[in-house]
């Protein structure tokens, strides 16, 4: 092939990708001017620019925001994912997300187009229309269709809104107050004198695509974004809905909370799920063996901890089933270290396992009954899975003698 077929190759191949650019901004254009003139968002639009900010001067708007104020929001925020190259996932893969994530089933036979998951309340299942604040309400809507997270916006929090057609006028023309029955005046705080509402759409902009490419597209970049500008959500998805298959965020999280490491602890490792049954974060349990040595034990000593808390509300909120396999997932962490390093051992009050003291304290006051009990426990339910409990019981029995 000589040189002046490869140039006419080249040059036909380069003539071809800019009409198919072109083509395509000149589709992107002609959606944009299509939407800027959607009445129905637009409709939307005027009502929530004449009721102003959700909070003004003390008094709660009474407009009320539904499922049709986050409806016309989709196809805009669809495109603000797609833009900054968020790969949307198949139906499959996203219900699986969610499942591993937030322990929610997403039902495609059903005709809704979306879940509410609530931060705050885990189990309440109601779709809740409000802005998030920490306080009453922080939540997402997980659009099942669309396969991507939001939180619940208004239109001018997310969206240049001045770009509407004929919006710009008819918020001129808006008064910043409203009359009550009684005919007082009550003062209003529009969108129009929001000083900073710019900076905030673009934070909430940036937050929408960074939470969505890092819990989908495993996007490092936005894991590193998310860190700096939104911790409870991303410490949530470990302490609220127990998320743990994600290392660098187990990891942060644990280091984050280092220095109220019992506490976090007593609240993290055994939860109650939404049935009301024993959930064990064993991600969590998988971090401490893998990361305790001599210099960086202080989640190991919260387990032994833990067990000396037995009588305490913690363990009580459980039933007797539950609490024997609390037990052996314990030990099967602390007791396994203790085993390994000698020199851990000593930084375990004394060297004690807690299966060691368990048998000591039972065969003190029983003759071994309610230990050869537990211990049947434990083999009738094939040592739960736990690769060093069979073991560990056997290293129990150095805990009188002192043998460690």
């Amino acid at each position: 092939m000589n040189k002046f077929t490869i140039y006419l190759i080249l040059l036909l191949y380069g003539i071809f990708f800019i009409q198919c650019n072109n083509k395509e901004s000149l589709n992107n254009k002609n959606m944009i001017n299509n939407n800027l003139n959607d009445s129905l968002i637009i409709d939307i639009l005027k009502l929530q620019l004449e009721y102003g900010t959700p909070l003004n001067d003390d008094f709660y708007v009474s407009y009320d925001y539904s499922e049709k104020d986050y409806n016309v929001l989709v196809p805009y925020m669809k495109q603000i994912l797609m833009k900054n190259r968020y790969e949307k996932l198949s139906n499959e893969k996203f219900q699986n997300k969610i499942k591993d994530i937030f322990k929610r089933e997403l039902n495609y036979r059903k005709s809704s187009e979306f879940i509410f998951i609530n931060f705050l309340d885990k189990c309440n299942m109601k779709h809740l229309f409000y802005q998030n604040d920490l306080i009453d309400n922080f939540g997402i809507l997980v659009n099942k269709q669309e396969s991507f997270i939001s939180d619940f916006y208004i239109i001018p929090e997310i969206l240049d809104y001045k770009k509407f057609n004929g919006i710009i006028e008819y918020e001129n023309n808006l008064l910043d107050f409203q009359k009550t029955k009684n005919g007082e005046k009550i003062s209003l705080k529009l969108w129009r004198d929001v000083p900073d509402l710019q900076e905030q759409r673009q934070f909430n902009q940036q937050l929408l695509i960074h939470r969505n490419k890092y819990l989908f597209n495993d996007n490092k970049a936005s894991f590193a974004w998310l860190k700096v500008n939104d911790e409870y959500f991303l410490e949530s998805l470990v302490t609220t809905f127990g998320y743990t298959k994600d290392k660098d965020l187990l990891s942060w999280v644990m280091k984050k909370n280092e220095n109220r490491a019992q506490d976090f602890i007593n609240e993290n490792l055994f939860v109650k799920n939404c049935k009301g049954e024993l959930e064990i974060r064993e991600g969590i349990l998988k971090y401490i063996e893998e990361t305790t040595n001599k210099d960086n034990y202080v989640y190991f000593n919260t387990l032994y901890s833990y067990y000396t808390d037995y009588d305490n509300e913690i363990w009580n909120q459980f039933s007797k089933k539950e609490q024997d396999k609390m037990l052996a997932y314990l030990a099967n962490t602390f007791d396994y270290l203790v085993m390994k390093d000698r020199e851990l051992s000593y930084k375990s009050n004394g060297g004690w396992s807690i299966l060691g003291s368990v048998f000591y304290h039972y065969n003190r006051e029983d003759d071994e009954k309610t230990w050869n009990k537990l211990v049947d426990k434990f083999k009738e339910n094939k040592y739960y899975g736990l690769p060093h409990l069979k073991e560990l019981i056997d290293f129990a029995y150095n805990y009188e003698s002192g043998s460690y």
